[in-house]
């Protein structure tokens, strides 16, 4: 049995986590010690793992003892991230997915974009995975705007990605071995933030949010999955976001 280390235990890593256990051997890292304890009853071997803070080598090193490495965290400490990659090639770890952000795409000045190309940089297999807006369950898009905060661009389509679809994109990648690859991940339904943000706080009984005057200049992206289907042969879980259940 494979062991995949998967850094980052929130929202999108321990979801992750609980689905890999069925098939694989899991390390999951966590950055506090409550937390540590907490997931002790989960049955997955957790480690206290933080690359902003001083971190115990001898918790790295026990934490790299796996096949896989499945990177989720939100740091844009590209020190932090330098450590890590040292800490790497002394490991066993032979493949990499590393959870990056479409925000990067046409913006070589990002912090993400560089991190993204030391782990690119490496003789380790890697595949980036660019997500689009992750959202599912507890993460309601509607509740990015509460407290009458403002929708900008009300006509600019939405580039986002259910939780399902993004564990279900990592297991295809790691079931069918396609590694050093970039993808675009987020869902080819592209309502608009008006359509689909009423949508979300609708179809949960919240108050519909506040919408900026439309910008008839604004300049607008719509990310694009074609690599992403046709490599992996892939079908979206949640493809119309207009439909998708919250």
């Amino acid at each position: 049995m494979e062991t995949i280390s998967i850094l980052g235990s929130g929202w999108l890593g321990f979801a992750l986590a609980e689905h890999l256990s069925i098939k694989y051997k899991i390390h999951l890292s966590t950055r506090t010690k409550e937390k540590k304890e907490k997931l002790k009853s989960s049955n997955i071997n957790t480690f206290l793992v933080d690359i902003d803070k001083n971190t115990e080598p001898h918790e790295i090193n026990e934490f790299l003892e796996s096949d896989i490495l499945i990177i989720n965290i939100p740091s844009k400490n590209i020190e932090g991230f330098n450590m890590l990659v040292q800490y790497i090639k002394l490991s066993k770890i032979n493949r990499i997915i590393f959870i990056s952000s479409t925000s990067v795409c046409n913006n070589v000045l990002s912090p993400l974009k560089t991190i993204e190309e030391l782990f690119e940089n490496t003789d380790i297999k890697t595949t980036i995975l660019r997500f689009g807006g992750l959202f599912g369950y507890t993460r309601n898009p509607a509740n990015f705007f509460k407290n009458g905060r403002t929708v900008k661009n009300p006509n600019a389509p939405v580039n986002m990605i259910h939780r399902d679809d993004c564990i279900s994109i990592i297991q295809e990648i790691i079931r069918q071995d396609i590694f050093d690859e970039v993808f675009n991940c987020c869902s080819p339904s592209h309502p608009t933030k008006k359509d689909f943000y009423t949508y979300c706080a609708v179809s949960k009984g919240l108050g519909i949010p506040v919408f900026d005057i439309v910008d008839d200049k604004a300049t607008y992206k719509i990310v694009n999955t074609d690599k992403l289907i046709t490599k992996l042969n892939y079908h979206f879980k949640h493809e119309d976001l207009m439909i998708v259940f919250l």
